[in-house]
Formats: structure tokens, sequence, C-alpha cells
């Protein structure tokens, strides 16, 4: 599977959500909403949803953007001899 633009970003805040959720279910001094859940774990998952979304939201355009390429989009380069 290929990238496209701004994928990288997207992949940290999923991963770094992940991690976040996980780190703040061992901190014993977190702030909660209501008697259920940490603040700091709602927004870790509230950045994977986000992020879910927005990533599933950019592989549906059709036609496809742009990967990060060098510009050639699979064409064959031609060399020139000189004499």
């Amino acid at each position: 599977m290929l990238l496209r633009q701004e994928e990288v970003a997207l992949s940290y805040v999923l991963w770094y959500s992940v991690g976040r959720f996980f780190i703040e279910g061992m901190r014993t001094d977190s702030l909660w909403i209501g008697e259920w859940i940490r603040v700091s774990r709602a927004l870790s998952l509230a950045l994977f949803i986000g992020a879910i979304i927005v990533w599933f939201i950019r592989r549906q355009d059709y036609p496809p953007i742009s990967y990060y390429s060098d510009g050639n989009k699979g064409q064959k380069k031609t060399i020139k001899m000189v004499n």
C-alpha cells in the first residue's frame, strides 16, 4: 500500500492516540468526566476516531490524488546518447 500525501501525519495521530489511551489508564491523578471515563482517554479516543474517519474520506476520492513520487508517475525515463 502506498501512502498518499499527509497520511504519515495521520498515522502518527493514530498511533499516538492509541499509546496515549493506554498510558493514561495507568495514571492515578486524572481528571474524570462523570464517573466513567477520564478526560485524557476521551480525547485520545476522539483523536483516534477522527483520524480514521479522515483517512477513509481521503481514500474515497476519484480519481485518486497523487502519491509521493518524483513526478514521473511510472513513466520510463529515456536517456539521450550524445556523440
